[in-house]
C-alpha cells in the first residue's frame, strides 16, 4: 500500500492511500472524479468481489485487485 501524508489534524492524521477491493476499509474516503465518497459498509460477496456503501446512498462493486485511491485517517499516538 503507497502511503504519501496528506494533512494533520489534533487527534487523527489523513493519509493518501492506494487500496485495492481487499484492502479498502471503512471509514476510507475514496476519491472519484476528484469527489470525496465515504465508504460506511463493506460487504464480501462468493465470487471474491466486495460491495462498497458510501455516505452518499450510492454503492459501488469492486474486483478484489482492483485499485482506488483513498485518503485514510490514523490516530496519532
Amino acid at each position: 500500500m503507497y502511503e504519501e501524508t496528506a494533512t494533520s489534524l489534533r487527534t487523527h492524521r489523513h493519509v493518501r492511500v492506494q487500496v485495492t477491493g481487499k484492502t479498502v476499509r471503512t471509514g476510507d474516503v475514496i476519491d472519484f472524479g476528484g469527489r470525496g465518497y465515504t465508504v460506511i459498509d463493506v460487504l464480501d460477496f462468493s465470487d471474491g468481489k466486495r460491495g462498497l456503501r458510501f455516505r452518499t446512498g450510492e454503492a459501488l462493486i469492486v474486483e478484489s485487485d482492483e485499485e482506488l485511491s483513498a485518503v485514510r485517517a490514523f490516530r496519532k499516538r
